[in-house]
């Protein structure tokens, strides 16, 4: 809860610099403490569309663009868990 406020503070308002210093201070101290950032669902998408797309252009350049072409709909459905474990393995992946 409270970082969501954080969030909905740092949407809405423009602090001056050095408020600004503080809440990043306080912010990244409440991540630290939590052990892991907090990610808002838009964000997890957006993060799942980037893997996808660098995974799609690895195949493109390692591979062929038909082998991206043909992977896309699996790709793009993936967790990023699954995102993960294939791009850690494309680049020496023997086949898509």
């Amino acid at each position: 809860m409270t970082l969501e406020l954080f969030r909905l503070i740092d949407w809405r308002v423009h602090l001056p610099e050095a408020l600004e210093a503080d809440f990043r201070q306080q912010l990244y101290a409440y991540e630290e403490q939590e052990r892991m950032p907090y990610v808002t669902n838009v964000e997890r998408v957006e993060i799942q569309k980037s893997e996808a797309r660098t995974l799609l252009r690895l195949l493109d350049q390692k591979v062929c663009p038909e082998a991206a072409q043909a992977h896309r709909e699996r790709i793009e459905a993936a967790e990023l868990e699954q995102l993960g474990a294939w791009l850690d393995r494309v680049l020496s992946a023997e086949t898509p």
